[in-house]
């Protein structure tokens, strides 16, 4: 059920803010231009399972391009022009290699990731449009660990340089990219737990106080799985926050609103780091996955707090698309 409250107090009509009208155009704009490079390459393609893989990444962008289109007609938003239905060529060129096709497929496919998720991330009024634009996002990520693992095991992926450790008995070796997002990974937990702890000292509301113990909770369990990795693979942890926290601060001199406001901060900002985490991850498919996961957690997490601070009245309002007459 969505429960936003930007609704027109005249009639049930949904309504979008103005970057929520953009991100529905942009995508649709990545998605044509997808479809079109899938049509032309296909053609090139000298491995039969390669040509399979592509195949079901077209059908998917033409399934999400029609729910896009729909979404868009349904708001009045000007679309960009479509392409051709189909690209087909009986000319074969022999420097367009599998390989080059499957690079130019994995950038786009990267960057049509960052605009999905930032897509999810700054589509903060209409609950449906911010869901339709995750379940793309999630499906996106698959299409692209299919094409991924499939690349690797062609052996068309470049091998990142290697992180050094003395360590005997690693089954699978970390990337340079790949330790430093652990430690970055830690360093953010430590920082986010302790400024929630902080806040929860401070906060007013009830809700509020519960939501902030749920969140230190959670960063709890994530920190100590962390932990458990940057040992694994012998990366340098970074300093730990205080076992506890004293606060000689009237709690009058701070707001649920802005302390609200810092903590989807944070949650915004761990999205982005999980998504680049999940990206960079080449090596480590194991790694990778607990990169993966929590990237999924956070995005929960972020809709929970959208929800929550709509309600409140908290959320920043973006302004209203205002349909053309």
């Amino acid at each position: 059920m969505d429960i936003s409250i930007f609704k027109k107090s005249t009639s049930n009509l949904e309504q979008i803010d103005v970057q929520t009208a953009f991100n529905l155009w942009n995508l649709l704009r990545a998605r044509y231009n997808s479809i079109e490079a899938v049509q032309m390459l296909i053609n090139f393609v000298h491995d039969r399972d390669f040509g399979i893989v592509l195949e079901v990444l077209l059908k998917d962008f033409q399934t999400q391009t029609e729910q896009l289109e729909k979404a868009a007609k349904k708001f009045k938003i000007k679309v960009p022009s479509r392409p051709a239905s189909d690209i087909k060529t009986s000319t074969r060129v022999d420097e367009i290699t599998d390989k080059f096709i499957y690079h130019r497929m994995y950038a786009d496919m990267v960057s049509e990731m960052n605009s999905l998720n930032s897509s999810v991330r700054n589509t903060l009024t209409n609950d449906n449009i911010r869901n339709l634009f995750k379940k793309f996002l999630l499906s996106h990520v698959d299409d692209f660990e299919t094409l991924y693992k499939f690349g690797k095991i062609k052996g068309w992926e470049e091998v990142a340089p290697a992180y050094k450790t003395s360590k005997q008995g690693v089954k699978e070796s970390l990337s340079t990219s790949e330790a430093y997002h652990i430690w970055h990974n830690i360093n953010d937990r430590y920082i986010q737990s302790q400024l929630t702890a902080f806040f929860l000292v401070f906060a007013h509301d009830l809700d509020f106080k519960l939501l902030l113990t749920k969140g230190v909770n959670v960063l709890k369990k994530q920190i100590q799985m962390m932990e458990q990795e940057a040992l694994k693979y012998e990366v340098q942890m970074p300093e730990r926050p205080p076992a506890s926290l004293q606060v000689p601060i009237d709690p009058e001199t701070l707001e649920d609103r802005f302390m609200y406001q810092v903590v989807y901060k944070g949650i915004d900002d761990s999205i982005d780091a999980h998504i680049r985490a999940v990206i960079d991850t080449l090596r480590n498919d194991a790694l990778r996955k607990i990169f993966l996961d929590l990237y999924k957690a956070e995005l929960e997490i972020q809709d929970d707090m959208i929800k929550y601070g709509k309600m409140k009245g908290w959320a920043k309002v973006p302004p209203i698309y205002v349909e053309p007459t």
